[in-house]
Protein backbone atom coordinates (compact mmCIF):
# COMPACT_ATOMS: atom_id res chain seq x y z
CA UNK A 1 0.00 0.00 0.00
CA UNK A 2 2.51 2.16 0.88
CA UNK A 3 4.75 1.63 -2.56
CA UNK A 4 1.24 2.36 -4.75
CA UNK A 5 0.97 5.72 -2.58
CA UNK A 6 3.32 7.16 -4.14
CA UNK A 7 2.82 7.03 -7.17
CA UNK A 8 -0.94 8.49 -6.53
CA UNK A 9 -0.74 11.63 -5.62
CA UNK A 10 -3.98 12.65 -4.78
CA UNK A 11 -5.57 9.64 -3.13
CA UNK A 12 -2.12 10.01 -0.56
CA UNK A 13 -3.27 13.63 -0.19
CA UNK A 14 -6.64 12.69 1.18
CA UNK A 15 -5.36 9.86 3.35
CA UNK A 16 -3.02 12.02 4.94
CA UNK A 17 -5.79 14.92 5.64
CA UNK A 18 -7.57 11.97 7.22
CA UNK A 19 -10.57 11.87 4.65
CA UNK A 20 -10.08 8.09 3.71
CA UNK A 21 -9.94 5.31 6.46
CA UNK A 22 -7.01 3.57 6.10
CA UNK A 23 -9.55 0.00 4.62
CA UNK A 24 -10.54 2.47 1.56
CA UNK A 25 -6.88 3.24 0.85
CA UNK A 26 -5.94 -0.40 1.14
CA UNK A 27 -8.67 -1.29 -1.14
CA UNK A 28 -8.45 1.16 -3.95
CA UNK A 29 -4.81 1.01 -4.08
CA UNK A 30 -4.75 -2.79 -5.26
CA UNK A 31 -6.15 -1.01 -8.47
CA UNK A 32 -5.36 2.35 -8.53
CA UNK A 33 -3.88 3.99 -11.83
CA UNK A 34 -2.89 7.44 -12.76
CA UNK A 35 -5.61 7.33 -14.88
CA UNK A 36 -7.93 5.92 -12.44
CA UNK A 37 -7.24 7.26 -9.51
CA UNK A 38 -9.42 10.41 -9.67
CA UNK A 39 -12.75 8.00 -10.11
CA UNK A 40 -11.56 5.97 -7.16
CA UNK A 41 -11.09 8.47 -4.54
CA UNK A 42 -14.36 10.34 -5.57
CA UNK A 43 -16.03 6.72 -4.99
CA UNK A 44 -14.31 6.15 -2.06
CA UNK A 45 -15.80 9.22 -0.92
CA UNK A 46 -19.34 8.62 -1.56
CA UNK A 47 -19.59 4.80 -0.77
CA UNK A 48 -18.82 2.90 2.26
CA UNK A 49 -15.73 0.39 2.93
CA UNK A 50 -18.02 -2.46 2.15
CA UNK A 51 -18.72 -0.96 -1.10
CA UNK A 52 -15.49 0.02 -2.03
CA UNK A 53 -13.82 -3.79 -1.28
CA UNK A 54 -16.68 -5.18 -3.72
CA UNK A 55 -16.00 -2.44 -6.49
CA UNK A 56 -12.38 -3.72 -6.16
CA UNK A 57 -13.53 -7.22 -6.10
CA UNK A 58 -15.71 -6.76 -9.15
CA UNK A 59 -12.89 -5.04 -11.45
CA UNK A 60 -10.29 -7.67 -10.43
CA UNK A 61 -12.29 -11.04 -11.40
CA UNK A 62 -12.47 -9.16 -14.77
CA UNK A 63 -8.50 -9.58 -14.99
CA UNK A 64 -7.54 -13.00 -14.78
CA UNK A 65 -3.92 -11.71 -14.36
CA UNK A 66 -4.28 -9.88 -11.16
CA UNK A 67 -5.54 -13.31 -9.52
CA UNK A 68 -2.70 -14.29 -7.80
CA UNK A 69 -1.54 -10.60 -6.41
CA UNK A 70 -5.81 -11.15 -5.51
CA UNK A 71 -4.78 -14.18 -3.48
CA UNK A 72 -1.26 -12.54 -1.88
CA UNK A 73 -3.32 -9.53 -0.92
CA UNK A 74 -6.65 -11.70 1.00
CA UNK A 75 -3.45 -13.48 2.98
CA UNK A 76 -2.36 -10.32 4.06
CA UNK A 77 -5.58 -9.13 4.72
CA UNK A 78 -6.49 -12.02 7.15
CA UNK A 79 -6.87 -11.68 10.61
CA UNK A 80 -8.42 -12.09 13.81
CA UNK A 81 -9.55 -10.70 16.96
CA UNK A 82 -10.56 -11.91 20.18
CA UNK A 83 -11.50 -9.72 23.16
CA UNK A 84 -13.22 -10.04 26.38
CA UNK A 85 -16.12 -7.32 27.19
CA UNK A 86 -17.39 -6.43 30.08
CA UNK A 87 -19.73 -9.08 30.89
CA UNK A 88 -17.47 -11.47 30.43
CA UNK A 89 -18.22 -13.02 27.06
CA UNK A 90 -15.59 -13.34 24.49
CA UNK A 91 -16.05 -11.33 21.12
CA UNK A 92 -14.63 -12.83 17.98
CA UNK A 93 -14.28 -10.94 14.86
CA UNK A 94 -12.26 -11.31 11.75
CA UNK A 95 -11.27 -12.02 7.94
CA UNK A 96 -10.40 -15.44 6.66
CA UNK A 97 -8.85 -16.21 2.84
CA UNK A 98 -11.18 -18.22 1.06
CA UNK A 99 -9.68 -21.66 1.58
CA UNK A 100 -9.65 -20.52 5.34
CA UNK A 101 -13.21 -19.44 5.21
CA UNK A 102 -14.31 -22.45 3.51
CA UNK A 103 -12.59 -25.03 6.29
CA UNK A 104 -14.14 -23.33 9.20
CA UNK A 105 -17.68 -23.27 7.31
CA UNK A 106 -17.55 -26.80 6.44
CA UNK A 107 -16.46 -27.69 10.00
CA UNK A 108 -19.49 -26.00 11.54
CA UNK A 109 -21.55 -27.40 9.40
CA UNK A 110 -20.76 -30.54 9.83
CA UNK A 111 -20.96 -29.72 13.88
CA UNK A 112 -24.69 -27.89 13.85
CA UNK A 113 -26.19 -31.21 11.27
CA UNK A 114 -24.55 -33.22 14.20
CA UNK A 115 -26.70 -31.74 16.72
CA UNK A 116 -29.77 -31.33 14.58
CA UNK A 117 -29.37 -35.27 14.18
CA UNK A 118 -28.78 -35.55 17.82
CA UNK A 119 -32.15 -33.06 18.83
CA UNK A 120 -34.72 -34.75 16.74
CA UNK A 121 -38.04 -33.19 17.81
CA UNK A 122 -36.62 -30.94 20.02
CA UNK A 123 -36.55 -26.87 19.39
CA UNK A 124 -32.84 -25.51 18.17
CA UNK A 125 -31.69 -22.18 18.97
CA UNK A 126 -31.34 -19.49 16.67
CA UNK A 127 -28.89 -20.20 13.84
CA UNK A 128 -26.19 -17.82 15.38
CA UNK A 129 -26.74 -19.28 18.47
CA UNK A 130 -26.12 -22.96 16.67
CA UNK A 131 -23.19 -21.19 15.41
CA UNK A 132 -21.63 -19.96 18.60
CA UNK A 133 -21.99 -23.88 19.83
CA UNK A 134 -20.23 -25.22 16.96
CA UNK A 135 -17.11 -23.33 16.81
CA UNK A 136 -16.67 -24.11 20.54
CA UNK A 137 -17.29 -27.76 19.65
CA UNK A 138 -14.44 -27.47 16.88
CA UNK A 139 -12.39 -26.09 19.11
CA UNK A 140 -13.23 -28.42 22.04
CA UNK A 141 -12.57 -31.47 19.76
CA UNK A 142 -8.84 -30.18 18.27
CA UNK A 143 -7.72 -29.87 21.94
CA UNK A 144 -8.33 -33.32 21.92
CA UNK A 145 -6.70 -34.61 18.58
CA UNK A 146 -3.18 -35.52 17.65
CA UNK A 147 -1.26 -34.12 15.10
CA UNK A 148 -3.54 -32.96 11.98
CA UNK A 149 -2.04 -34.84 9.29
CA UNK A 150 -3.27 -37.99 11.22
CA UNK A 151 -5.92 -37.76 9.70
CA UNK A 152 -8.99 -35.75 7.31
CA UNK A 153 -11.29 -34.70 10.55
CA UNK A 154 -12.87 -32.38 8.28
CA UNK A 155 -12.47 -31.65 4.36
CA UNK A 156 -12.21 -28.55 1.98
CA UNK A 157 -12.90 -29.74 -1.34
CA UNK A 158 -10.97 -28.33 -4.12
CA UNK A 159 -11.39 -29.01 -7.93
CA UNK A 160 -8.45 -28.49 -10.28
CA UNK A 161 -7.34 -29.79 -13.68
CA UNK A 162 -4.08 -31.48 -14.16
CA UNK A 163 -3.28 -29.19 -16.37
CA UNK A 164 -3.76 -26.75 -14.43
CA UNK A 165 -1.98 -28.43 -11.48
CA UNK A 166 0.82 -28.87 -13.64
CA UNK A 167 1.13 -25.33 -15.25
CA UNK A 168 -0.59 -22.41 -13.53
CA UNK A 169 -0.97 -20.91 -16.58
CA UNK A 170 -3.02 -23.30 -18.58
CA UNK A 171 -6.68 -23.23 -19.17
CA UNK A 172 -8.94 -25.28 -16.83
CA UNK A 173 -11.06 -25.78 -13.89
CA UNK A 174 -9.42 -24.27 -10.44
CA UNK A 175 -12.22 -23.93 -7.74
CA UNK A 176 -13.77 -24.70 -4.40
CA UNK A 177 -16.36 -27.32 -4.46
CA UNK A 178 -19.51 -25.75 -3.97
CA UNK A 179 -17.56 -22.01 -3.26
CA UNK A 180 -15.60 -19.43 -5.41
CA UNK A 181 -13.22 -19.77 -7.87
CA UNK A 182 -9.06 -19.52 -6.71
CA UNK A 183 -5.88 -18.56 -8.48
CA UNK A 184 -4.02 -22.16 -10.30
CA UNK A 185 -1.48 -21.19 -7.76
CA UNK A 186 -3.23 -20.96 -4.76
CA UNK A 187 -5.18 -24.99 -6.15
CA UNK A 188 -1.05 -25.99 -6.53
CA UNK A 189 0.44 -25.33 -2.75
CA UNK A 190 -3.15 -26.27 -1.53
CA UNK A 191 -2.18 -29.68 -3.84
CA UNK A 192 1.64 -29.69 -2.14
CA UNK A 193 0.11 -31.33 1.22
CA UNK A 194 -2.75 -32.81 1.27
CA UNK A 195 -5.26 -35.72 0.24
CA UNK A 196 -5.80 -36.41 -3.45
CA UNK A 197 -8.23 -38.13 -5.51
CA UNK A 198 -7.90 -38.59 -8.62
CA UNK A 199 -10.90 -38.21 -11.78
CA UNK A 200 -10.95 -39.40 -14.62
CA UNK A 201 -13.74 -38.53 -17.51
CA UNK A 202 -14.47 -41.20 -19.93
CA UNK A 203 -15.24 -40.46 -23.68
CA UNK A 204 -19.01 -40.59 -22.79
CA UNK A 205 -19.21 -38.79 -19.86
CA UNK A 206 -18.48 -41.54 -17.38
CA UNK A 207 -16.25 -40.64 -14.03
CA UNK A 208 -13.71 -43.40 -12.84
CA UNK A 209 -12.48 -42.23 -9.15
CA UNK A 210 -9.31 -43.31 -8.31
CA UNK A 211 -7.76 -44.02 -4.37
CA UNK A 212 -7.02 -41.58 -2.08
CA UNK A 213 -3.85 -41.04 -1.29
CA UNK A 214 -1.71 -38.83 0.81
CA UNK A 215 1.18 -36.90 -0.92
CA UNK A 216 2.98 -36.61 1.76
CA UNK A 217 3.12 -39.53 4.08
CA UNK A 218 3.26 -39.26 8.42
CA UNK A 219 7.08 -40.81 7.65
CA UNK A 220 8.39 -38.42 5.42
CA UNK A 221 6.65 -35.47 7.69
CA UNK A 222 8.40 -37.01 10.40
CA UNK A 223 11.73 -36.46 9.08
CA UNK A 224 11.16 -32.53 7.64
CA UNK A 225 10.15 -31.99 11.09
CA UNK A 226 13.33 -33.19 12.39
CA UNK A 227 15.36 -31.58 9.95
CA UNK A 228 13.75 -28.28 9.44
CA UNK A 229 11.83 -28.07 13.36
CA UNK A 230 9.70 -25.09 11.40
CA UNK A 231 9.14 -22.98 8.41
CA UNK A 232 12.73 -22.35 6.83
CA UNK A 233 11.95 -19.19 5.66
CA UNK A 234 14.69 -16.51 7.40
CA UNK A 235 13.66 -15.10 10.43
CA UNK A 236 10.29 -17.04 10.93
CA UNK A 237 9.21 -18.95 14.09
CA UNK A 238 6.08 -20.40 13.00
CA UNK A 239 5.90 -24.51 13.63
CA UNK A 240 2.66 -25.08 12.06
CA UNK A 241 3.74 -25.65 8.54
CA UNK A 242 2.93 -27.35 5.46
CA UNK A 243 5.13 -29.12 3.55
CA UNK A 244 5.95 -27.56 0.56
CA UNK A 245 7.52 -29.69 -2.97
CA UNK A 246 10.67 -27.34 -4.10
CA UNK A 247 9.52 -28.78 -7.75
CA UNK A 248 6.13 -29.66 -7.60
CA UNK A 249 4.36 -33.60 -7.75
CA UNK A 250 2.26 -32.44 -10.81
CA UNK A 251 5.24 -31.44 -12.89
CA UNK A 252 7.44 -34.38 -11.96
CA UNK A 253 8.78 -33.33 -8.79
CA UNK A 254 10.23 -36.14 -6.49
CA UNK A 255 8.01 -36.21 -3.04
CA UNK A 256 11.49 -36.81 -1.28
CA UNK A 257 13.46 -35.06 1.47
CA UNK A 258 15.44 -33.64 -0.55
CA UNK A 259 12.77 -31.94 -2.59
CA UNK A 260 10.83 -30.78 0.26
CA UNK A 261 10.81 -28.59 2.75
CA UNK A 262 8.36 -26.90 5.54
CA UNK A 263 6.48 -23.36 5.08
CA UNK A 264 4.00 -21.95 7.20
CA UNK A 265 0.63 -20.73 5.40
CA UNK A 266 2.06 -17.17 5.07
CA UNK A 267 5.60 -17.93 3.30
CA UNK A 268 3.70 -20.86 1.02
CA UNK A 269 1.17 -18.53 0.10
CA UNK A 270 4.80 -16.28 -0.92
CA UNK A 271 6.12 -19.13 -2.85
CA UNK A 272 3.63 -20.06 -4.34
CA UNK A 273 1.71 -16.80 -5.37
CA UNK A 274 3.77 -14.48 -4.52
CA UNK A 275 6.29 -15.45 -7.42
CA UNK A 276 9.04 -15.80 -4.67
CA UNK A 277 11.21 -19.25 -5.48
CA UNK A 278 12.93 -21.12 -3.12
CA UNK A 279 16.43 -23.21 -3.95
CA UNK A 280 18.56 -25.26 -2.54
CA UNK A 281 21.78 -24.44 -1.64
CA UNK A 282 25.21 -26.14 -1.54
CA UNK A 283 25.61 -26.30 1.93
CA UNK A 284 21.98 -28.11 2.14
CA UNK A 285 20.18 -24.94 3.31
CA UNK A 286 17.11 -22.91 1.64
CA UNK A 287 17.75 -19.71 -0.51
CA UNK A 288 14.68 -17.62 -0.78
CA UNK A 289 14.87 -15.55 -4.03
CA UNK A 290 12.46 -12.70 -4.78
CA UNK A 291 10.41 -12.31 -7.85
CA UNK A 292 12.93 -10.03 -9.49
CA UNK A 293 15.88 -12.44 -8.91
CA UNK A 294 17.21 -10.79 -5.80
CA UNK A 295 18.43 -12.85 -2.70
CA UNK A 296 16.79 -12.48 0.46
CA UNK A 297 19.53 -11.85 3.16
CA UNK A 298 18.97 -14.66 6.59
CA UNK A 299 18.57 -11.60 8.61
CA UNK A 300 17.32 -8.26 7.18
CA UNK A 301 18.30 -5.05 8.98
CA UNK A 302 16.04 -3.80 12.11
CA UNK A 303 14.06 -0.48 11.20
CA UNK A 304 15.29 2.25 13.38
CA UNK A 305 12.42 4.74 14.69
CA UNK A 306 14.51 7.77 15.04
CA UNK A 307 15.85 9.36 18.26
CA UNK A 308 12.30 11.46 19.12
CA UNK A 309 9.79 8.78 17.37
CA UNK A 310 6.60 10.12 19.97
CA UNK A 311 7.63 14.00 18.77
CA UNK A 312 7.92 13.11 14.86
CA UNK A 313 4.51 11.18 15.34
CA UNK A 314 2.81 14.25 16.61
CA UNK A 315 4.69 16.69 14.24
CA UNK A 316 3.65 13.96 11.23
CA UNK A 317 -0.43 14.63 12.33
CA UNK A 318 -0.58 18.52 12.93
CA UNK A 319 -2.03 18.96 9.38
CA UNK A 320 -4.65 16.81 10.47
CA UNK A 321 -8.51 18.10 11.00
CA UNK A 322 -10.36 15.50 12.49
CA UNK A 323 -13.86 16.09 12.85
CA UNK A 324 -17.29 14.26 13.86
CA UNK A 325 -18.01 14.39 10.15
CA UNK A 326 -14.45 12.48 9.02
CA UNK A 327 -14.77 9.25 6.97
CA UNK A 328 -18.27 9.30 6.68
CA UNK A 329 -19.51 8.45 3.34
CA UNK A 330 -21.98 10.37 1.51
CA UNK A 331 -23.63 7.71 0.00
CA UNK A 332 -27.61 8.47 0.37
CA UNK A 333 -28.85 4.81 -0.03
CA UNK A 334 -29.34 4.55 -3.41
CA UNK A 335 -28.37 1.07 -5.11
CA UNK A 336 -24.64 0.62 -6.06
CA UNK A 337 -24.24 -0.67 -9.90
CA UNK A 338 -20.79 -2.30 -8.98
CA UNK A 339 -20.87 -3.42 -12.99
CA UNK A 340 -21.13 -0.12 -14.16
CA UNK A 341 -18.46 1.16 -12.19
CA UNK A 342 -16.08 -1.18 -12.61
CA UNK A 343 -16.28 -1.32 -16.65
CA UNK A 344 -15.99 2.52 -16.45
CA UNK A 345 -12.68 1.83 -14.67
CA UNK A 346 -11.50 -0.28 -17.13
CA UNK A 347 -12.34 2.13 -20.03
CA UNK A 348 -10.61 4.83 -18.17
CA UNK A 349 -7.41 2.67 -17.85
CA UNK A 350 -7.93 1.47 -21.48
CA UNK A 351 -7.73 5.05 -22.52
CA UNK A 352 -5.06 6.44 -24.02
CA UNK A 353 -3.13 9.35 -21.67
Amino acid sequence: MARALTGLPEISAAFGRGELSYSKVRAITRIARPETEADLLAMAREGTTAHVERLVRAYRRADPAAESATAVAQQEARWLGLRWTDDGMLAVDGRLTPEQGALLERALEVVMREREREAGDEVLPPVSQRLADALTQVADRSLGQGDRTGGDRTQVVVHVDAEVLADPAADGRSELEGGPGVSAEASQRLACDCSVVELRHGPGGEVEAGRKTRVISAPLRRALRARDGGCVFPGCTNRRCDGHHVEHWAAGGATTLDNTCLLCDRHHTLVHEGGWRVVRRADGGWQFLRPDGRALDPSPPQPRPGEEPVANLLAAQADLHVTPDSLLPTWDGTPVDYVWGARALRRLEASPP
